[in-house]
């Protein structure tokens, strides 16, 4: 694929069960610590306590330098991205993030992203899943093929640099390493499920999370 200097989008498109991203059209923009897990427990207590109001939880994040950030344009980009993401799921997701087991946390996190972030999650779906079906590790190969994939399916996505494809494939691979689904997130990566609770899977599958539920752990 050829990639020129632009990073494109493109239009959304629905599939499974019929979920639509928070986002309508695919993203190659992520923050260099996209599982941003520490974070994300922070932001999303703020957001229990005092509400949805961006400002307010912005100001109060901001006042107490909560994210133990040196700069204030650090602050927001991580703060932008996080607040984005669990402002589309509810608040029982977000107590799991906060207060639950942290493997259930890091797994609600995880869905948090692929609701979120529609390319990601069709990477869980068509790809993650099917290392999982077949026992084997996740390669290079895997990653780069999918964007190729998406890149013959709209010439939006060929316009795409080398440079940011290669980007989203390390910063995948870091997602899958830290919420607990890759045993390294570079080389040999071997797919491990991690248990997560009946309580946590069944909250998921009322609000209607199955398909999120079966591209990761294989299955309901």
């Amino acid at each position: 694929m050829d990639f020129p200097q632009n990073i494109a989008n493109i239009k959304s498109v629905t599939f499974g069960t019929g979920f639509v991203s928070s986002q309508s059209r695919y993203s190659a923009t992520l923050p260099a610590n996209p599982f941003a897990f520490p974070q994300s427990r922070v932001i999303a207590a703020v957001m229990m306590k005092i509400g949805d109001d961006r400002v307010a939880v912005k100001e109060e994040i901001h006042e107490g330098n909560l994210l133990q950030v040196n700069s204030k344009a650090n602050e927001d980009s991580i703060f932008n991205y996080v607040y984005r993401r669990l402002d589309v799921i509810s608040e029982s997701m977000k107590e799991i993030i906060v207060t639950g087991d942290e493997t259930d946390a890091r797994f609600v996190n995880l869905v948090s992203i692929m609701k979120y972030d529609l390319l990601f999650r069709e990477f869980m779906v068509d790809v993650y899943h099917e290392r999982v079906r077949d026992r084997s590790p996740l390669m290079d190969y895997d990653i780069m093929s999918f964007f190729e994939r998406k890149g013959r399916e709209d010439e939006n996505v060929a316009s795409w640099r080398y440079v940011t494809v290669f980007k989203l494939r390390r910063l995948y691979a870091r997602i899958l390493f830290e919420a607990g689904f890759i045993k390294s997130s570079s080389g040999t990566r071997e797919i491990c499920t991690p248990y997560i609770s009946r309580d946590t899977k069944e909250l998921l599958m009322k609000e209607g999370y199955e398909e999120y539920i079966i591209a990761t752990l294989g299955s309901s």
